[in-house]
């Protein structure tokens, strides 16, 4: 039985204390719309309300007085230094897909409940429109609302290196001489979850990449080009 997605809702263990803003930055006609969620979550529902540290860098709300009280109660956080995925408990994003995206990027790990406003150019994954927020703040807080699961992708960058084999007196463990001391191994250098897409592209180098495209362990095609 495969449950039907349009069925699916939201609830709470518990009722959810802190919420995620992320606006989309150096966006002049997202002020306002930042301005008035922000009140009515630490006003009217006394969110605790996290945003990243360069937002409140911008003159415009950095220099209003009459943001000043609601700007005290934010936690702040900066990008790559601050691990805040164990104290949100639901992210709402003001823009459009690429801020969706950027959202998601900040969670490596489990990704809490998102709510997308469509103030952006694009919005195929942001469907919920800021005329009437307060009311569909209001559904999610209280766990009516509508989900959507997504799955994301996860992404290993492996590299190739060489590695002394265990030997000893040039004889390995297992008693036999091996000609070759070194074995050519992968080691894992990083690891990624993203939501839509990956891109795999030839850096400095001058020359098309050929990519083998595997998908369990069996071999798709190949593909060359530079990015």
């Amino acid at each position: 039985h495969i449950q039907d997605p349009a069925s699916q809702r939201l609830t709470w263990n518990k009722p959810p204390k802190s919420v995620l803003v992320i606006k989309k930055i150096r966006d002049a006609s997202l002020l306002q719309p930042f301005k008035e969620l922000c009140v009515y979550l630490t006003e009217e529902n006394n969110m605790i309300v996290y945003v990243e540290k360069k937002v409140l860098e911008d003159p415009a709300i950095a220099n209003d007085e009459n943001f000043g009280p609601v700007k005290k109660k934010f936690c702040t956080f900066r990008e790559d230094y601050d691990d805040i995925s164990n104290q949100i408990d639901f992210i709402i994003c003001l823009g459009g897909d690429g801020t969706l995206l950027y959202a998601s990027s900040l969670f490596q790990g489990s990704v809490p409940p998102v709510m997308a406003f469509h103030l952006g150019s694009l919005g195929f994954l942001t469907p919920f429109n800021f005329e009437n927020f307060q009311s569909q703040v209001t559904q999610v807080i209280e766990g009516n609302a509508a989900l959507v699961l997504r799955s994301r992708l996860k992404v290993k960058v492996v590299k190739e290196h060489r590695e002394k084999s265990p030997v000893q007196n040039g004889i390995e463990e297992n008693g036999v001489v091996s000609a070759n001391l070194e074995k050519e191994v992968g080691k894992q250098i990083m690891q990624y979850q993203v939501l839509n897409e990956v891109v795999v592209d030839r850096g400095p180098s001058s020359y098309l990449s050929n990519v083998d495209v595997f998908l369990d362990g069996h071999l798709i095609t190949t593909v060359q080009g530079d990015g």
